[in-house]
């Protein structure tokens, strides 16, 4: 039936400041399958002949269980790829759309000629532009970022 095993190893690391730690690796592996190992489904055979039709059928019932879980969670997750796609198209539109109307307040403002507003949505529209093509810091690559020094524990 089911088989665990948990693999461990340790490696000592060390800097050039000459600090040292430890690295700790472990390996959990888990054999699921609901057949047991062939000594055992004949010893099992020894007890009972039928038992082996049985663990077989239980052994397919449990396949289709887990493929037909594996659909459901593969369902769920294009679902909500596909709601998060959603929500980026309009959030785009909407922002292109807010973009327009502010350069056309804009553009009316300096059709009546009332300057200070069509300084202020212009302003407004040219950060709003420059802003859309600048990276925070915070989404900037990792490898871009000074890691830290390991402590001496």
């Amino acid at each position: 039936m089911s088989k665990k095993v948990l693999q461990q190893r340790t490696t000592k690391l060390a800097n050039s400041d000459g600090a040292t730690g430890n690295q700790l690796e472990q390996t959990f592996s888990v054999d699921d399958s609901f057949l047991p190992s062939p000594t055992e489904l004949s010893e099992y055979k020894q007890i009972d002949p039928q038992i082996v039709d049985l663990l077989c059928r239980m052994s397919e019932n449990e396949q289709k269980s887990r493929h037909k879980i594996e659909k459901e969670k593969l369902r769920i997750m294009y679902k909500a790829e596909t709601r998060q796609y959603r929500i980026n198209v309009w959030g785009m539109l909407f922002a292109f759309l807010a973009l327009l109307v502010m350069m056309g307040v804009t553009a009316w403002a300096l059709y009546l000629d009332r300057a200070w507003i069509a300084t202020l949505f212009g302003v407004l529209s040219a950060t709003t532009i420059i802003g859309l093509f600048m990276t925070p810091k915070s989404l900037q690559k990792d490898s871009d970022k000074p890691h830290d020094k390991p402590s001496n524990n």
